[in-house]
């Protein structure tokens, strides 16, 4: 008689709760132990689901490269013999130089190069070289420092990825929902423009990081 009163109002229980939740009334779900097992079986294993949708990560696409846009014009001037060199004034000379100038990138963000040079239009990490010969007119009886240097166009960027959740199929496959483009973040480029010099008015001879020097303003 106990057992049975006591099912009596698991049963009605159970009714209440999922005609609160939108259940038919009528419906049969607790004609036996089968049923109650299998509801409480398909929570367990949604909620399983769901742990695992959020460990792990989203699924991952291609990646691209957006709105670029022109920032400013950079300015190199290596400090090493090979394009400083001090001279003596006054004098008319001749001075060559020769200066390698790199496209560049602040980051990759895991794209290839082939991604990267698509979208930034030009080359990324390719080398080129320009020898010049100039002539320079140092009027003032003083020491001179002629540097060659390296003139760049930078450029600014963003990286969109596509990204997509996990949904469940079943309990051990999943697929991703369809992808949507996130972005992931942002980069500048150097561009190789130009080559360029300029002549320096120095008190001393001195090492081309020294003090005390004086800008002529001769640039090309």
């Amino acid at each position: 008689m106990r057992s049975t009163r006591a099912r009596s109002l698991a049963v009605a229980t159970v009714a209440a709760g999922l005609l609160a939740g939108g259940i038919t009334a009528g419906t049969d779900v607790l004609s036996g132990d089968k049923p109650a097992d299998t509801i409480a079986n398909a929570a367990a294993e949604e909620s399983q689901n769901q742990a695992r949708t959020a460990k792990k990560p989203p699924c991952i696409g291609e990646k691209k490269i957006a709105n670029k846009k022109f920032v400013k014009t950079v300015y190199e001037w290596p400090d090493d013999p090979a394009h400083v060199q001090s001279m003596p004034g006054p004098a008319k000379t001749t001075w060559e130089y020769k200066v390698d100038l790199t496209s560049k990138v602040s980051a990759t963000f895991g794209m290839s190069y082939q991604v990267i040079n698509a979208g930034l239009g030009f080359e990324i990490n390719k080398t080129q070289t320009v020898s010049k010969k100039v002539e320079l007119n140092l009027k003032d009886k003083t020491h001179y420092l002629v540097r060659a240097g390296k003139v760049y166009k930078q450029y600014q960027f963003d990286v969109y990825e596509q990204q997509a959740d996990f949904a469940w199929v079943t309990s051990t496959a999943a697929r991703c929902k369809a992808y949507t483009w996130v972005k992931i973040g942002s980069g500048t480029a150097l561009r190789p423009w130009t080559d360029t010099y300029r002549v320096t008015k120095v008190s001393k001879p001195k090492n081309p990081s020294g003090p005390a020097q004086q800008s002529l303003g001769l640039t090309k």
